[in-house]
Parts: structure tokens; sequence; C-alpha cells
């Protein structure tokens, strides 16, 4: 049996999930320019990682800021209950 990975070849997935696992720990959506802000990765990279994500059942959106026209995203509630990893700079 072959199995893959979760996030196939996409080294910045883990990396989004652990910010997400940090800031949204408590099931609040994280926006779009907070992630961006915090794992450093820019813009465009992150949202295509956040949208295969989503597809992957990883990461749920969680609709927008409606003052900023800003996405957001929260972890699934199974995966809430995970404890969050470091994330080197």
């Amino acid at each position: 049996m072959v199995t893959r990975p979760l996030f196939g070849d996409d080294p910045l997935a883990p990396r989004a999930l652990s910010v997400l696992r940090r800031l949204g720990h408590d099931g609040r959506g994280v926006t779009l320019t907070s992630l961006v802000a915090h794992t450093g990765i820019p813009g465009i990279r992150l949202r295509s990682t956040l949208e295969r994500l989503v597809q992957a059942g990883a990461v749920a959106p969680a609709g927008c800021d409606p003052l900023a026209s800003d996405l957001a995203f929260r972890l699934p509630m199974r995966a809430r209950a995970a404890p969050p990893v470091p994330v080197a700079a």
C-alpha cells in the first residue's frame, strides 16, 4: 500500500498549520493578514497553501472580516485538540 503525506510536496503547509494551531486553538478564525505576519510567507503563496489545506480538510474557511475584506481560516473541531507545534522563524 502506498501512503501519501497530507501536505503533498508543499513545505509551507506544516508551518501554516502550526500558526493556525497557536493562534486559533480556541476556535477563532485567523485572518490571512495575520497568518502572513506570523508565518512570514508571502500572501499569494500562503493563500494557495491554505486552499490546498481546505481541499484536504485540514483547515476550514471561517468567512471574512467585513471591515478589511480579509479572508479568515480556522481549524476543524478534530484538529483543535492537537497541541501547538513551535515554529522556527
